[in-house]
């Protein structure tokens, strides 16, 4: 199943995808979102829409995360020399 073509909300043009499954917000844990980013080559306006990514689980700790970035409670452990604590 195909996509539907997004149209310009300014000027009725085709948008095109900059980004897919960009991640906004905090780069920790659930207020963190994903958005796929749209752009209009006509008259430059942004546009964006949530983004569904695709999860993996971490190989270390189980946690599910965004395929495309590193694990988050992985990551925190590393920068606080493991005593995050899981």
């Amino acid at each position: 199943m195909s996509e539907s073509v997004k149209k310009c909300t300014v000027c009725g043009g085709e948008l095109e995808q900059s980004k897919s499954s960009y991640a906004m917000g905090s780069h920790l844990f659930a207020d963190r979102i994903h958005v796929d980013i749209y752009t209009c080559p006509q008259c430059g306006h942004v546009e964006l829409f949530a983004a569904k990514p695709e999860l993996v689980n971490c190989p270390q700790c189980g946690t599910p995360h965004p395929a495309n970035e590193k694990c988050p409670i992985c990551a925190l452990d590393t920068v606080l020399d493991g005593k995050y604590g899981r």
